[in-house]
């Protein structure tokens, strides 16, 4: 088999050989260019998606700090000399949320609806609220065509 290939390059005329020469070269240039290009693309998609876990990790991390860090006393039980409506009315005012019904319902509860707000603001109020003592007995959130939400829900200050 070596010695065809050798009498067929030794057959060929000077300018055949630089011809054949450089598709050899071109050819192996493709294989090499069609192997390494996934290649690297997968070593950048791996490192991609260890640097997103990785900032995971630093919020989920974060995340456990504060919730280990609860106040000896919750906001809510230290809201006793401001009625529990008027307190959610400021707090959600000092965000701009606007509560398009708060009610007070008996000691310590209350039932609030908005009606139309931005969902991460929403929640993350409500996270803050609970971060703070308070308890969310019943909970609804719709959708709404233009990408907010509404809300309905019943709140109650902790440890009642």
């Amino acid at each position: 088999m070596t010695e065809r290939l050798q009498n067929w390059w030794i057959g060929l005329s000077q300018r055949e050989r630089w011809l054949v020469g450089i598709a050899g070269v071109l050819a192996f240039g493709v294989l090499i260019w069609g192997l390494g290009r996934p290649a690297v693309a997968a070593f950048v998609d791996l490192e991609t998606r260890h640097r997103a876990a990785i900032e995971r990790e630093g919020r989920v991390a974060a995340k456990v700090q504060l919730l280990a860090q609860r106040p000896a006393t919750s906001v809510a039980t230290a809201v006793g000399a401001v009625t529990i409506d008027q307190y959610l009315a400021q707090s959600a005012g000092e965000i701009g949320l606007t509560l398009d019904r708060n009610e007070a319902r008996g000691q310590g509860q209350a039932t609030i609806a908005i009606a139309t707000a931005r969902a991460p603001v929403l929640t993350d109020w409500l996270a803050s609220l609970e971060g703070q003592g308070f308890v969310i007995d019943q909970l609804t959130i719709t959708p709404a065509a233009d990408g907010t939400v509404g809300l309905t829900a019943e709140l109650r200050k902790g440890g009642q």
